[in-house]
Parts: C-alpha cells; sequence; structure tokens
C-alpha cells in the first residue's frame, strides 16, 4: 500500500514527536521558551544595548524617520533629547520582572551618551535602506551566539505594507461577523463581556476520541460543508506519555507534561503557493463560514501575503555570513578567578572623596558591608599603628564608597554597516507544500460602564501541539484608545556558563549592575532575578503589521478598544493535522446544508416529518435546529403516520445527525476545558521563567 503523503503528530507519529529533538545539524524553525528548546534562550543583554534598541524603536515610530534620519538637524534635535532625557523610566521598563529596587541604578553615568547615540543613528540609517526596499523595520533586534550559531532575535513592524482598500475591507468583514453574531455575540470566557470572539482556534478544536479525521488532506473550501460534514474516523486518544528529552543536544531538560495536550489541538487551515507567490486557502479557515464569506477569505489571503515576507525576516534562525551581528556593546569586564577584589576596583567608578562627603552631608552615614568587624576588631588592639590606622580608613572608604559608586560601563561597539537579507523565501522553499496558519478574529469592545481592558499575561502562542513559529497581527481598528504597546521578553539560561567562567568567586556584582539583574539567589527575603530578558515594548497603532518568532514572551498593556487578527505560523517542517483532513464540526453548518437557512426552516413550518424529528432528538440535534417547529407540533398524531419500526430502526442505524458534529453548546464546552489545559500550561512557563540564577556567593 502507498505511504500517505503525509504524517502527523498524534496519529501516523508519535504526539510528542519533533524531528529536531537531540539531532545536530537537522534543519528546524525555533520555538518554544523553555531551557533546551533549541535557539530560544536569549543570553543576557547589557543595559545599555536595551536602552540603544528602545531608543530606535521609539524613533522609527515618527513619521518619515527613513528620511529624517539622513536630516543632520533634525538628528541633533533628536540627540539633544536622547542624552537629555531622564533615564529611570527607561531602567524600570528594561529591568522589569528583574527587581529593580535591588539594583541601583547609575547615578552619574548615562546609557545613552554620544557615543551610543552616533551608533543608534548609523544603524537606523541601515534599517532605513531595508525599509525603503521592503516597507519593513527590524526593531528590538539583537544577535545572540548559542551553540548552533548565532541567532537573530527580532521583532518586525509595517505601517505601509497594508493598502487602505485591504484594512477597508477588512473593517467590513469584521461588522458583517459581528453582525451575523447578533444578541448573542460570542464573548471570550473570562473577559468580563469586552472580547467578542468572531474567529476562534479554541471554538470547535480538533478532539481527539471525537473528532472525524481523514488521512488525506481532501477537505477544501467552497465544498467543505456539503460534501465532507460527517466523514472521516476517529483518532483515538492516547494515554498521557512521559516526557521526553528536551530538544538540546544531549541535555537531560525534559518537556513538562502540560506543555502538550493528549486532547486537544488548534486547526490550521492549508494555504498553497500560486505562481505569482500569492496564497489561497485549499481548505476553510475554521470557525469562518466557507461559503457565507468567501470575500473574508479572499482579504485574509491578501492580508498573509503581507505577513510573509515579515515571517520570513524573523524565522532566519543565523545570520548571514555575519550580516545580522549588531552587537553594539563591548564585553563585560573579565574579573575571572585570578582576580582579586582589588583588582574588581578597575571597574569601578574611581573613588572620589567629595562626591562621597556631599552623599553622606545629604543622606547621612553610608551602610556598608564587611567594615564593622575589621573596625571593632581594631579598636581592642592596643599596639594599632598610624598605618594601621591609615589602613582602615582607606577600606572603610573603599567599602562605603562602594556603595554609591557606578560600574564602568563597556563602551559602545564601532559603528559598522549592517544588512537585513533574507536566505531564502518561504515560497521558493516551500512551493511544493505550502503553509499552514491558524487564524484569529476578535474585537475589544469597552463601554462607558467597562471603559478599561485589564492587560494580558506573559505567553508564548499555543502549546507544543500547534508548533507555532512565528506570529503575525495586525491591528486593524482602534477607537478613542489610548496607546497600548506589546511587550516582549525572551527566557534565559539561569547558569551562564560564558559569563560565570569570566567572573570569580564574589566578584560579579558589576555585571549585575551591567546587565541589570541579580545573578545570585537573594535568599528568604526573595531579592532575587527571574531568568528573563527584557527586549521592550512595541507600540500597536491602527494600521500596523507586527510579526515576531514564537519564542519572544508576550503580554499586551492596555489594548483598549480596538479589532485585530491573529496569524499563527506553523512550522513547515512539521505537518500538522488541519481542516484539510478534518470536515467541518459546526453542527448548525451541517444542518442549514441539510434542512436550509433559518428563514426557510421558519417557512417550511409543519413539513418535517415527525419521525425525522425523533430521530433528531435522540442523537441530540433536536434543539439545535432552533427555528424548526415545535418537538409537541411535529409529534402529534395529526401530522401524517408514522413510519413502520423496522423502518425506523433501520434509519436509526444508518443515522440521520452524522458523528463528530458539536453544537455550540458543546463546541463552548470544550473551549473552556482547552483553556484551563492552557492556563496550565502558561502556569508551568511560569515557573521556568521565575527561576533565578545561581551565581556561587561565600
Amino acid at each position: 500500500m502507498a505511504s500517505a503523503p503525509h504524517e502527523y503528530p498524534g496519529v501516523n507519529l508519535p504526539l510528542r514527536h519533533h524531528k529536531q529533538a537531540g539531532k545536530l545539524g537537522v534543519d528546524f524553525y525555533r520555538f518554544g521558551s523553555f531551557e533546551g528548546a533549541n535557539g530560544a534562550m536569549s543570553e543576557l543583554l547589557q543595559v545599555r544595548e536595551v536602552a540603544m534598541m528602545l531608543l530606535m524603536d521609539r524613533l522609527t515610530d515618527k513619521p518619515n524617520w527613513h528620511e529624517k534620519v539622513f536630516d543632520d538637524a533634525i538628528v541633533a534635535k533628536w540627540r539633544a533629547e536622547a542624552v537629555a532625557q531622564p533615564e529611570e523610566p527607561i531602567y524600570q521598563e528594561i529591568l522589569g520582572a528583574k527587581n529593580a529596587d535591588s539594583i541601583p541604578m547609575p547615578k552619574r553615568t548615562r546609557f545613552m551618551t554620544e557615543a551610543a547615540f552616533d551608533f543608534c543613528i548609523a544603524e537606523l540609517k541601515c534599517k532605513a535602506a531595508h525599509f525603503n526596499k521592503t516597507g519593513l523595520v527590524f526593531t528590538l533586534n539583537a544577535t545572540n551566539e548559542t551553540r548552533i550559531g548565532e541567532i537573530h532575535n527580532t521583532a518586525v513592524k509595517a505601517d505601509t505594507l497594508v493598502s487602505t482598500e485591504l484594512q477597508q475591507g477588512l473593517k467590513a468583514a469584521f461588522e458583517k461577523l459581528r453582525a451575523e453574531q447578533g444578541s448573542e455575540p460570542d464573548w471570550h470566557p473570562g473577559s468580563d463581556d469586552m472580547v467578542q470572539d468572531l474567529v476562534h482556534p479554541s471554538m470547535y478544536p480538533f478532539v481527539y476520541g471525537k473528532t472525524k479525521f481523514i488521512q488525506e488532506e481532501v477537505v477544501g473550501v467552497a465544498d467543505a460543508v456539503d460534501k465532507w460534514s460527517g466523514k472521516g474516523e476517529t483518532v483515538p486518544k492516547t494515554d498521557a506519555e512521559p516526557p521526553r528529552e528536551g530538544f538540546a543536544f544531549g541535555d537531560d531538560d525534559t518537556i513538562p507534561e502540560t506543555y502538550w495536550s493528549q486532547t486537544y489541538q488548534w486547526l490550521p487551515a492549508n494555504l498553497a503557493f500560486q505562481d505569482d507567490g500569492t496564497v489561497r486557502f485549499t481548505s476553510y479557515i475554521n470557525g469562518l463560514h466557507p461559503k457565507k464569506h468567501p470575500e473574508i477569505y479572499s482579504l485574509v489571503e491578501k492580508l498573509i501575503d503581507k505577513a510573509i515576507p515579515a515571517w520570513e525576516h524573523v524565522l532566519s534562525s543565523k545570520a548571514i555570513n555575519g550580516s545580522y551581528d549588531t552587537s553594539r556593546v563591548g564585553d563585560a569586564p573579565d574579573v575571572g578567578p585570578t582576580r582579586s577584589e582589588d583588582d574588581e576596583d578597575e571597574v569601578w567608578e574611581a573613588f572620589n572623596p567629595d562626591l562621597m562627603a556631599a552623599h553622606e552631608a545629604k543622606e547621612g552615614p553610608i551602610q556598608y558591608h564587611d567594615a564593622k568587624h575589621y573596625e571593632d576588631s581594631d579598636e581592642e588592639d592596643e599596639e594599632i599603628t598610624d598605618e594601621d590606622r591609615e589602613e582602615k580608613k582607606a577600606r572603610t572608604d573603599r567599602l562605603k564608597w562602594r556603595e554609591i559608586c557606578d560600574p564602568l560601563l563597556p563602551e559602545v561597539a564601532d559603528i559598522r554597516n549592517i544588512t537585513y537579507e533574507i536566505e531564502q523565501t518561504l515560497s521558493d522553499r516551500f512551493r511544493d507544500t505550502g503553509l499552514q496558519v491558524i487564524v484569529k478574529m476578535a474585537s475589544i469592545e469597552l463601554t462607558p460602564e467597562e471603559p478599561d481592558f485589564p492587560a494580558g499575561g506573559w505567553h508564548i502562542e499555543g502549546q507544543m501541539n500547534e508548533r507555532i513559529v512565528a506570529t503575525a497581527l495586525y491591528y486593524l481598528d482602534s477607537d478613542n484608545v489610548t496607546p497600548s504597546h506589546l511587550s516582549f521578553r525572551m527566557a534565559t539560561s539561569r547558569d551562564q556558563e560564558n559569563l560565570q567562567n569570566s567572573v570569580g568567586q564574589d566578584l560579579y556584582h558589576v555585571h549585575e549592575r551591567i546587565f541589570g539583574t541579580k545573578l545570585s539567589w537573594g535568599g528568604p527575603d526573595n531579592n532575587d532575578s527571574d531568568t528573563v530578558q527584557t527586549y521592550g515594548s512595541v507600540a500597536t497603532p491602527e494600521g500596523r503589521l507586527l510579526a515576531f518568532p514564537n519564542v519572544f514572551l508576550q503580554d499586551e498593556t492596555k489594548p483598549g478598544h480596538r479589532r485585530f487578527i491573529a496569524l499563527w505560523l506553523v512550522d513547515p517542517l512539521q505537518r500538522i493535522i488541519s481542516t484539510a483532513n478534518v470536515p467541518p464540526q459546526q453542527f448548525d453548518w451541517w444542518a442549514e446544508a441539510v434542512f436550509g437557512t433559518a428563514s426557510s426552516q421558519q417557512a417550511a413550518k409543519g413539513d418535517m416529518p415527525p419521525e425525522l424529528f425523533q430521530l433528531l432528538l435522540e442523537q441530540g440535534a433536536g434543539k439545535a435546529i432552533i427555528n424548526l417547529p415545535t418537538a409537541e407540533l411535529l409529534l402529534n398524531n395529526q401530522i401524517g403516520n408514522r413510519l413502520p419500526a423496522e423502518v425506523m430502526e433501520m434509519i436509526r442505524r444508518e443515522r440521520v445527525v452524522p458523528e463528530g458534529l458539536m453544537t455550540a453548546e458543546e463546541a463552548r464546552e470544550h473551549r473552556l476545558v482547552l483553556m484551563g489545559e492552557r492556563s496550565a500550561f502558561v502556569g508551568e512557563n511560569e515557573k521556568e521563567w521565575c527561576r533565578n540564577y545561581s551565581f556561587c556567593e561565600h
């Protein structure tokens, strides 16, 4: 027998199958946020570098920035603002979950120096050149050196790619879908009736043990309901598997069980590349009726066409001949095991007795460590000499100064040209297999009674089942909303082996100030830092397309009243179950195809044979056909004669309602269970992110 064209995790392959697991040299795209997921860990970034990243992001939000960056007069104004602005808000944003109160901000040393600003302008000119060619802006981008080579972490934003015509078409589509829900909007659970789900993958997901599956990818768009509803075989739910080894090369890390679902998977739609490089849906979007809304399908295809170039840039896992190398600052100082505590003085601000005296006059005596016992023991020694007293005072002064002095931050790197080219387009690489994309369309509806929507929580999109490698968000409509942002972090390794090798015992405190994080356990007072790296936040105004890899933890702040579309790209290297394998599960779609629209059902009141309605009731579907005559009317003896019992039993065996369909009520119940699983997944992720670093201190 010929082998199937595709093998799917959870069907032909183990649910936890992943082709990159433990294998050197295997081609893969990054996703995930757990230690051991290849390329998903960020290096620690110096505070100065993140401050430079934030400045460049803000400048690229200015109108016509790509022209203004070449205007010396405008750049001079930007410079004056940048080197004079208060840096405390920036410092607080960068440190985020790093327990900022325990990591003093430099008092005299600025992160944004003249040299740092010059580097930013030079880099922005490179970004402007790429923007002029592509309409894409790299932002919050940093290069990490990992075991698999240089990794480029970046978000990409675009404000001009989506035409006004396409934006207006999408707005009209949202209005149509909202009107379709009428007086019974589908409010997302837990949103206090503020988030209206128009298309959401958690409704009618793939359910192991219930959903019908077809091995071949035969379910299309226009024929999905009429031809395929109810067809296929049920995929049995397998027993939970023990956690398998992590995705690192030989590491002992394991993937927590909650990272996978044994029951649910979101269903992507399949897309094929056309000769001109554009895409067309070859299977229906789960939750968007394919025959009622062909024009919306066309609009979403056009939006995906715009998202693909952005995905191509954020998916590039390795730099091109070093062209992505954006190391903006020098290396942190080496105060390794062969260095002494006195050597560490070289990385701190030089002793200034006048500044220290002024500080004590204003703030009171400086509290310092490790010197009190030294002082008391000296006082007990009757043979103390003047030289001893001078030595003791010098030591005390040194320890006091260490409490208030600034670290010497590494200098800004040399300016160089940077390019942002990609190795291969998705259309060239996957022309034969196409792409799989999960679609979400939602509207945040605020009212005078509910004028504020709470910020979201830090999360990675999807569970491991969906294998989402990149996200594209399009903000098509925002009315009377205060500015909102999407914030990004990445997980980091708690061991930081390279950094630990460059510091000696107790000599990492300057690195805490340079990197903006506590590097040792904070003790019972929990005075430590989470093992995450802040990358910053990106504004999300109306009309912006924002793309990023699914290794970033995201958190939306103050989203306000807005409508948006989320497009999640499934790993093109690993096919998963899609709507091409799964006939539509929506009972109402099937009922309408069989019995007609609600208005035609009403017009046919009394015409349905009572036996048919009886079978519908037996099979749990009678109540779901809301506009049919009531059971009392249909089942009374005045409406035709009943069929013989043997004929009824024959029809009953053949079923009127196909198996595998869900009513809206059933789908909402599955959504709640699915959301519960995903909440556990987010909680497990948080445990990973909230660990602390383990530098030695004795």
